[in-house]
């Protein structure tokens, strides 16, 4: 790895959504207490000026946003101020010759933020994700562009999208985990990581994150190809066939390295992954579908089973408007 600085910039706008923005920020600022190759973040604006984030606070620029910076990364998180940016006719040639202008840049989007790097072009023809509110928008303004709205976050060469909000923190811990290895992800994992209290006594989700980090080559593989198709059949049989183990070197396996049985692990990560859809405002039944559960029963049986809480409960409890997207 290169010992120079990693230089990125961060677009703010009005209207920002300030999480993605202080979710990837903070990440890249914790990586810095264990990277050898620290990261150097500035904050840039098209016009250089200060902006007022969705929820009312102030960020000032450090710069105006320019093909002449001499940062190589940029990032562009999401919000109400994308609608407007996308009749901005600075930010188009921005984000088309980000690129270009750099040997080694990267295009870092965050949730809507993708709608920006479409309507500069250069997702034609690529995967990405944006949040799920966006879909309709993003599906109709760019049909050029390979939605895949169910992904958390996908690489496509030098360009990163994400769903938004707090994947944007698991977007970073890729990033930092390609550039710097997986000891300093995961103890930026171990320090960001949002504990989720549940009524009663829920357990937190911290095993599961740290599960990514550690586990063996074999299941790594498995586990992200359940997590990138939950509503799959994930039988034991399936899975195993997946990483071409038997059904019972896979348990054995499961138990040892994660103490847990592979169809209780495939349960876990559903119920996480449908839970964060909850709380960030995604329809119970359309959450059901999407992430693996035969019906409603199933999944409220799931809930009870994790997180000691009815489904109604947690969305009551949790859920937030989408407002900000």
């Amino acid at each position: 790895m290169d010992k120079s600085l990693n230089l990125v910039d961060v677009l703010i706008f009005d209207d920002v959504n300030l999480l993605d923005v202080a979710g990837p920020v903070q990440a890249f600022h914790a990586a810095n207490r264990w990277n050898a190759t620290p990261y150097s973040l500035r904050y840039v604006s098209l016009e250089g000026a200060p902006v007022t984030a969705s929820c009312g606070l102030k960020l000032g620029a450090d710069a105006k946003a320019s093909l002449d910076s001499t940062a190589s990364d940029l990032i562009i998180p999401g919000g109400r101020g994308i609608d407007s940016l996308l009749l901005n006719h600075v930010a188009k040639p921005l984000l088309a010759e980000w690129l270009n202008t750099r040997t080694s840049g990267r295009l870092i989007s965050i949730c809507s933020g993708a709608l920006l790097l479409a309507n500069a072009g250069v997702l034609n023809g690529k995967a990405a994700t944006t949040h799920w509110s966006r879909e309709r928008q993003a599906l109709t303004l760019f049909p050029e562009v390979s939605w895949q709205l169910n992904a958390l976050y996908l690489k496509n060469g030098n360009i990163f999208t994400s769903a938004g909000v707090t994947t944007g923190i698991d977007l970073a811990l890729s990033i930092i985990r390609s550039d710097c290895g997986p000891t300093v992800a995961l103890n930026v994992a171990r320090e960001l990581v949002v504990y989720l209290q549940r009524a009663g006594g829920q357990s937190q989700y911290s095993d599961l994150l740290e599960n990514q980090f550690t586990a063996s080559g074999t299941l790594q593989t498995l586990i992200e190809a359940i997590v990138e198709s939950p509503n799959k059949i994930w039988s034991l049989e399936t899975m195993a066939e997946t990483v071409s183990l038997t059904p019972r070197t896979l348990s054995r396996r499961f138990n040892a390295e994660l103490g847990s049985s592979p169809v209780r692990y495939v349960e876990k990560l559903r119920v996480k992954s449908a839970s964060e859809a909850i709380a960030a405002g995604m329809a119970v039944p359309k959450a059901t579908s999407r992430f693996g559960f035969g019906d409603f029963q199933q999944m409220q049986r799931a809930f009870k089973r994790n997180l000691g809480t009815t489904v109604g409960a947690f969305e009551k409890r949790f859920c937030q408007t989408a407002l900000d997207q």
